[in-house]
């Protein structure tokens, strides 16, 4: 009857073991998932910020033929919403449709900036007095959305080929996890 008990709490201690174990490879599992997901965080926050920023535009404009300009912008988003969502349970790191929108992004606010300077202006932003001081505003806007653009850009580039900042820690993470498994 001794032995049975001591067995059982041998039994009783391994399972628990078992079970500490799971949680933490589980634990550790999910942190990886989150710094590879993590590494998209700029580019996640840069396409919901243009994503809304277009479907005001499209609101307020959806009388004109203007909006076809941020509805495709729109479509093209949804594209990349889509693969970077897709990034949770999918690593990667070429985002093929988010380069594509990004680029289209910058396109656009080029010709957007190229406008201000044309009668143009008018009609692409009805929402906006025509004044002089309007257009500067409306092109320093549009130079900022460049910026941010470029910024996107580079750190879509980076993650390509794996030369972020966050790719270097997500690789020291990993390694001390291979170091304590090792022990």
């Amino acid at each position: 009857m001794k032995t049975t008990l001591k067995s059982e709490r041998i039994t009783l201690k391994s399972k628990e073991r078992l079970l500490e174990a799971s949680i933490e490879k589980n634990r550790q599992d999910m942190s990886l998932k989150s710094m590879q997901f993590n590494r998209f965080i700029l580019i996640r926050y840069a396409t919901a910020f243009f994503f809304f920023v277009n479907l005001y535009w499209a609101l307020i404009m959806r009388h004109t033929w203007v909006v076809a300009l941020p509805l495709l912008l729109i479509a093209i988003t949804s594209l990349a919403i889509i693969e970077q969502i897709k990034l949770f349970g999918q690593h990667s790191n070429q985002l093929r449709y988010s380069k594509i929108y990004f680029r289209s992004q910058m396109v656009a606010n080029a010709v957007l900036i190229v406008s201000t300077m044309t009668p143009l202006f008018s009609s692409l932003f009805q929402f906006v007095n025509n004044t002089w001081q309007n257009r500067v505003i409306v092109l320093f806007l549009l130079l900022l959305g460049i910026l941010l653009l470029l910024v996107v850009n580079k750190r879509l580039n980076l993650i390509s080929v794996d030369q972020d900042k966050y790719y270097a820690r997500l690789i020291a993470y990993q390694n001390s996890l291979t170091s304590k498994e090792m022990k």
